[in-house]
Order: C-alpha cells, then sequence, then structure tokens
C-alpha cells in the first residue's frame, strides 16, 4: 500500500492549473453506469472505484474494483503519484471493457488520509468549510467514502488546501457496539473561493484506530458552509 499520509496537499498556482493539480479530486460521478448513450467512442465507458497495483518498475498494471472484479489493464499506466513499486493505490478507473481486461481511459489517485487521534496534532485543528455532497460504504466494506467541493480561485503563488481525518474518540457501548468519531480536518490554505471543483476521499476501514465488527458505527463531522454535519456508517 502506498504510505498513508496524516495531510494530504492540493496545490494551486492558477486556474488554469486547477484541472491538473486537483486531478484526484476532479471528477463527479460515483457511479457505475456509461460515460453517454449511444454508440460513440465514449458510449460503453464505465467508472469504477478501485484499488490500482503497480508492477516493479512503479506502473499501473491491474485494478481490484470495489465489487470484487479483479482486471488487468491492456497496457501500463505511469502516473506522477503511482510512486512505489509492487504497491496499491486507491483510484478512480473510467475504462472500456476489452474481453476480461480494461482499456484504461482516465485514471486518479483519490486521497485516503490516515487517520490520527485529536489529541496528538500539535498545531491547530482546522475545519474550514466545504460542500457535502454524498457519502457510502464500498461494496467490499473496504472504504467509507465522502463526496466533497472545495472551492479554489486564482493566485499567482502555490498555495494548499489541506485535507485530513482526526480521531476524537472510540465509545463501546453496554452491548458491544463500538462508535468511533471523526472529524475531517480542512485548512483552505489562503485559497481563494471564488470556483468548485468536486471530488473524493476515501477512508480505508483497516487504518482506523480500532477493528470494526458488524453493526459498529462510524460518524464523521464535517463543517460545510450552511453548517456542521455529521455522516453515519454503520459496519
Amino acid at each position: 500500500m502506498n504510505t498513508p499520509l496524516f495531510l494530504s496537499r492540493i496545490s494551486l498556482k492558477s486556474v488554469a492549473l486547477i484541472a491538473i493539480a486537483l486531478s484526484s479530486l476532479a471528477y463527479s460521478s460515483c457511479t457505475q453506469e456509461s460515460y453517454e448513450s449511444g454508440d460513440g467512442e465514449y458510449s460503453l465507458m464505465t467508472a469504477e472505484f478501485v484499488e490500482a497495483h503497480t508492477n516493479g518498475e512503479s506502473k499501473l498494471v491491474s485494478v481490484m474494483t470495489d465489487e470484487g472484479d479483479s482486471l488487468l489493464l491492456t497496457t501500463p499506466v505511469e502516473r506522477k503519484w503511482a510512486t512505489t513499486a509492487d504497491s496499491t493505490y486507491r483510484a478512480l478507473l473510467y475504462y472500456n471493457k476489452v474481453g476480461e481486461k480494461a482499456e484504461p481511459m482516465s485514471i486518479s489517485n483519490i486521497p485516503t488520509p490516515v487517520i490520527h487521534q485529536a489529541s496528538d496534532l500539535k498545531k491547530e485543528v482546522k475545519m474550514d468549510p466545504v460542500k457535502f455532497i454524498s457519502s457510502w460504504k464500498s461494496r467490499n466494506r473496504r472504504y467509507l467514502n465522502l463526496g466533497l467541493i472545495l472551492l479554489t480561485g486564482s493566485t499567482e503563488k502555490e498555495i494548499t488546501h489541506t485535507i485530513g481525518l482526526l480521531c476524537d474518540s472510540i465509545v463501546t457501548s453496554d452491548s458491544g457496539q463500538q462508535h468511533v468519531y471523526l472529524r475531517l480536518y480542512h485548512d483552505q490554505g489562503g485559497v481563494p473561493e471564488y470556483y468548485s471543483m468536486e471530488g473524493y476521499v476515501s477512508i480505508k476501514v483497516s487504518w482506523l484506530p480500532c477493528k470494526l465488527n458488524d453493526g459498529d458505527i462510524v460518524n464523521v463531522a464535517i463543517n460545510t458552509y450552511d453548517g456542521m454535519i455529521n455522516r453515519q456508517f454503520v459496519y
């Protein structure tokens, strides 16, 4: 697995660079439907959240979808974010099915921040607002996913959004049910708030500070432009 980072920094230099700098947050679809109807070039293209695997040369060569399908890519893919050989990365893949393989049309990294105890953070806890879109548990129960919108804008210097996850507490009920309380850390970092950029954050279940059992609940507090909300995932 790629080395977990507590904070995912997203750099911006100008509006023209947003689509590249935020490539891991640049897709609005979380379904597995075709890209468009008809018989065009993209009519059979599918979008899947996947675990993407690299070979010994750090090239992406295969994926495992959240539905449990293992697919070889028709051609190895190089990405700047895939830097470790023989490793696994969380990604969003757009592809065409070619026989039993996937012809990649686009693949982007999905941030999966490691979860730290809030009490261990030695800096100010930032909860700058985001726009909340959706939340869901992956079919394979390995990820808890958040669909978010960050507000961005033009700037001449390099400044960053910072995304992370904090654990405030774990409470066990008398019946043994665990309640995990997380917070979304977000530092706007001085980035202007003019334009919307939609994307995703995946919470890797195995990186939670406790092992989840059936019926346990993960709560994620998110500060939005409409106030604080809490999203619950029943495991």
